[in-house]
C-alpha cells in the first residue's frame, strides 16, 4: 500500500498511479475531485465506525450529496494572539466587537506601540485579513462563492471589504515594515512586547519560546456585523482514497486506524497541529488547545483563501492581496483579481 502525504494532481488523474491514500486539503480542489469522481466515497466506513461520534463538527467538509469522501485528520485554526502583559499594562481586555477592537488599536498606538502585527513578505497573512473581514461583513456563503470564482471581484461588497482593511492601514495600526518581514519574522514583535495583536494560525505556536508562551493569549476575530454568524478560517487536512486504488478495503482499515482518538492525538502532537477528533484528549499545550475551543460551536468553516479557490486564482490572488498592503490601490487590486477570475471562468466554459 502506498500513501502520498500531499496530493499530486497528475497522479490523482492517472488510473495507473499506484497510490492508495492521499493527504489533501478541504476546499475547492477536494470538492472538484469529488465531483469529477476521482475520490472513493467512504460513507459505509463512516457509518460502520460511527465517525459522527468523533467528527460531527467537521463532517460537512468531507460530505457531498449525503456521502462522505474523506477523514478529517488535522486542523490549524486562525485568530488573534495577543500580549497579556501589554494588555494588562494598558488595562485592556480581548475585544468581542469591531468597535472594541478599534479602541484597543488606538490606545496601543497612543502608547507608541504597534497595535497589529503582520509580515507580508510571505503574502498569505494578508489573505487572512481579506478573508476574515469578508466573512465578518458578508458571511460564509458569499465568501465561498467569491473565492471559488462564482462571484465577480467587482461586486460592491468586495470594495467594502477592502475599505475596512485600508482604513486600518491608513490609521497606521500595522507595523510599518510589514513588507520586509515574513510571518515568522513578525512573531518576535509580539512576545517581546513591541506589538499587541497578531492575526495568525496556531501553526506559529511552536516558534514561540516556552518561557514567554504564558504571556500569550488568544481571541477570535471580532464581530463586525451582528447579523452575520461567527464563521472561522480553519485550514483542514483530509485523508482520502483515490478511485484508482487497488487496495480500497485495506485503505479503509488505515483510515479507521487514523480515526481513533489516541492515534489522531499522537499524529497531531508530532505534527504540531490539532486533532479534529472530538474524543481526542486535550493537547498538553494549553494555548494550542485554546485556539480550537470555539470551533465546536462555530457557524461554519472557511478553509483559507488559496484552498477555497481554483489554483489559477488562489496562488496569484494571494500575492495580489499581499501587494495591496503596499500600494493601497483598491481599484487596481480588484481589477487584477477580477482578471484572474475571468481566466478561470473562461477556462471552465
Amino acid at each position: 500500500m502506498k500513501i502520498i502525504m500531499r496530493v499530486e494532481k497528475k497522479c490523482l488523474q492517472n488510473q495507473n498511479c499506484p497510490v492508495d491514500i492521499y493527504l489533501g486539503f478541504a476546499g475547492y480542489s477536494f470538492e472538484q475531485n469529488v465531483l469529477q469522481k476521482r475520490i472513493e466515497p467512504i460513507d459505509d466506513l463512516w457509518q460502520q465506525v460511527e465517525f459522527d461520534l468523533y467528527f460531527s463538527h467537521v463532517k460537512h467538509a468531507v460530505s457531498f450529496n449525503d456521502k462522505q469522501y474523506g477523514l478529517p485528520i488535522s486542523y490549524y485554526p486562525w485568530g488573534f494572539f495577543y500580549s497579556k502583559s501589554l494588555f494588562k499594562k494598558l488595562k485592556l481586555s480581548p475585544p468581542k466587537t469591531w468597535s472594541e477592537f478599534l479602541t484597543i488599536c488606538e490606545i496601543v498606538k497612543t502608547a507608541n506601540l504597534i497595535p497589529i502585527l503582520i509580515g507580508t513578505k510571505t503574502p498569505f497573512p494578508a489573505a487572512s485579513w481579506f478573508s476574515y473581514l469578508n466573512l465578518r461583513l458578508h458571511g460564509l456563503n458569499y465568501h465561498m462563492q467569491l473565492t471559488s470564482g462564482k462571484v465577480a471581484y467587482t461586486d460592491m461588497k468586495v470594495q467594502q471589504t477592502f475599505v475596512f482593511w485600508k482604513d486600518l492601514i491608513d490609521q497606521n495600526y500595522f507595523n510599518e515594515n510589514y513588507n520586509q518581514l515574513t510571518y515568522l519574522e513578525a512573531l518576535p514583535y509580539l512576545y517581546r512586547g513591541l506589538g499587541s495583536m497578531y492575526l495568525m494560525g496556531n501553526i506559529v505556536l511552536s516558534k514561540i519560546p516556552e518561557k514567554v508562551k504564558p504571556d500569550i493569549g488568544y481571541f477570535r476575530f471580532p464581530i463586525i456585523n451582528p447579523s452575520i454568524p461567527l464563521y472561522e478560517e480553519v485550514p483542514l487536512d483530509i485523508l482520502f482514497i483515490p478511485k484508482q486504488s487497488k487496495h480500497k478495503k485495506a485503505a479503509k482499515k488505515v483510515l479507521a486506524f487514523f480515526s481513533r482518538p489516541d492515534i489522531s492525538y499522537r499524529y497531531n502532537e508530532a505534527a504540531g497541529y490539532l486533532s479534529p477528533n472530538e474524543q481526542s484528549k486535550k493537547n498538553i499545550d494549553k494555548l494550542l488547545h485554546t485556539t480550537s475551543e470555539h470551533l465546536k460551536t462555530t457557524a461554519g468553516f472557511s478553509y483559507f483563501y488559496n484552498r477555497n479557490s481554483p489554483p489559477e486564482l488562489g496562488r496569484p490572488g494571494t500575492k495580489l492581496l499581499g501587494r495591496f498592503m503596499s500600494n493601497l490601490n483598491i481599484k487596481l487590486t480588484i481589477q487584477e483579481l477580477e482578471t484572474l477570475r475571468q481566466k478561470v471562468v473562461n477556462k471552465e466554459k
